[in-house]
């Protein structure tokens, strides 16, 4: 995808994620702004309170009993974030295709998963942890030489990640080191 000017802008106000649960909410909204004009500049006409409102009721809606398109899902405890399959609907609107490439094990097929997406100008989410549990979500938004642009919901800025990086699991989004895995939405 081609960052708009307006989804540049969106970038540039450095939204943050409201509270500690709320990362995969906050990069699902901040997917749809990239993609939808008329939602960024909501965002930004309200700021931070309209941003963490946005990203409440889309925690809401993603881990709800109903998903996107209207379908049965099931729940999920917000307790514990928001799980890959239920992004990967939202962010396909509702398609069971969106595919969830693990990265733990096999960090290079992740990373070549990613970069496939992002090459047909998806953003990607990616989960991020520990060395025994992922823990915190961040989107993928474009290429570069080698490495990719991330959005970083903890601290709302945009920073770089390099294949090394992400291979030797030396991360360091959101206090977090170790890829678990991406979510590609279908196209």
């Amino acid at each position: 995808m081609s960052i708009s000017e307006t989804g540049r802008l969106v970038l540039g106000r450095q939204f943050q994620q409201p509270d500690r649960r709320s990362c995969g909410a906050a990069v699902a909204v901040m997917a749809e702004a990239l993609r939808n004009d008329t939602y960024a500049r909501r965002l930004l006409a309200g700021g931070d309170e309209e941003f963490d409102r946005e990203v409440s009721a889309m925690h809401r809606r993603i881990i709800g009993p109903v998903d996107v398109a209207g379908a049965i899902q099931v729940p999920w405890l917000r307790a514990i974030g928001t799980p890959p399959w239920a992004l990967a609907r939202q962010l396909g609107r509702g398609s069971t295709r969106g595919r969830v490439v693990a990265a733990r094990f096999r960090p290079g097929r992740a990373w070549g998963a990613m970069n496939t997406s992002l090459g047909r100008g998806d953003v990607v989410p990616c989960y991020v942890g520990s060395r025994w549990l992922p823990r915190h979500v961040v989107l993928a938004l474009e290429q570069l030489e080698d490495a990719v642009r991330m959005y970083e919901p903890g601290s709302g800025r945009v920073v770089r990640v390099t294949r090394q990086e992400w291979i030797e699991g030396r991360l360091l989004l959101g206090g977090w080191r170790e890829p678990w895995c991406v979510v590609s939405a279908p196209r």
